[in-house]
């Protein structure tokens, strides 16, 4: 069965990539990105990958044909080339699986061992409890993750905010759990044209002063607040928006089976880490798009 989500994967792989192949080198970028993707798969590091006893017999002749080195395989990967393809890829996923108009935005703590060398990782709070390593910060719509970055565990979710919000397209609503209600991150919502619903801080209850909240962050605060409880109105549209944050959770969890959890002992330093990463979201959206097209049927 891995086999054949591979297979499907690579195809993929080759609408969106050039075929040529770049100067001075001698395997392609699809070729180098294949072979990462295998080794991802079967949660092992890009070295296993690179000896022929662990490929199937069928599959490395179909796919991939000639491996290239560990050494070749650790330089390419971070080429421009390469990078540029891994992102083309998930980009064609997300808008295959996007089917909803509301994005919702979390982070996901990715933990590394207490005694672990990574300078990079560092000490922060991940889900109620101390722990050294990456957050991520991923904006998801649907089934899709359309935009995702990696910060220091001791990054506040709103500073990841900052960083992805303004790369959103087009208008609409994004959720939000309590820890994004600020006044900047509404403010970056606004610029670009999206309304942020957040859950209000205990500080921030029944709060109407303009002086403390910006007119954007007052209207989620009534949005959340349900004016039309008095009525025997349970259900809202600004309660929808609230609860519609679940999904992000439910996609962090797939994905946490796709074996984007803590970080294996192989996988350290920020770009090792991108890289994994970007591989099991791409992974877990491809079964997603596998799913969704037996539904179609």
């Amino acid at each position: 069965m891995e086999a054949k989500r591979y297979r499907q994967l690579c195809r993929l792989i080759d609408q969106v990539s050039r075929l040529r192949r770049p100067k001075k080198h001698s395997f392609t970028d699809a070729l180098i990105v294949k072979v990462f993707f295998w080794s991802t798969f079967c949660d092992r590091p890009t070295s296993w990958a690179c000896d022929v006893a662990n490929w199937p017999t069928g599959l490395i002749d179909q796919v991939i044909g000639t491996l290239p080195s560990q050494s070749t395989m650790s330089r390419r990967l971070r080429t421009v080339g390469v990078l540029q393809l891994i992102e083309r890829v998930q980009v064609m996923l997300a808008e295959e699986l996007e089917d909803d108009v509301v994005k919702v935005i979390d982070s996901k703590p990715l933990k590394v061992g207490s005694y672990s060398k990574d300078h990079d990782a560092k000490r922060g709070r991940a889900a109620g409890e101390m722990s050294r390593g990456y957050k991520l910060h991923a904006v998801t719509s649907g089934k899709s993750f359309k935009l995702w970055t990696l910060t220091p565990m001791n990054t506040n979710d709103q500073i990841g905010a900052a960083m992805l919000l303004p790369k959103l397209e087009g208008w609409g609503y994004i959720s939000a759990d309590n820890g994004y209600d600020a006044n900047r991150v509404h403010l970056v919502a606004l610029s670009v044209n999206h309304l942020l619903v957040a859950p209000p801080r205990k500080s921030n209850a029944d709060v109407r002063d303009f002086r403390r909240n910006t007119l954007q962050r007052m209207r989620a605060l009534d949005i959340c607040a349900n004016p039309l409880q008095h009525c025997g109105l349970r259900e809202s549209f600004g309660h929808s928006l609230v609860q519609s944050r679940g999904q992000i959770e439910r996609n962090f969890g797939n994905a946490a089976m796709s074996g984007l959890h803590s970080l294996p002992p192989w996988v350290r330093t920020p770009h090792r880490v991108a890289a994994w990463t970007a591989a099991k979201i791409i992974q877990r959206m491809s079964r997603q798009a596998e799913l969704k097209g037996l539904r179609r049927r």
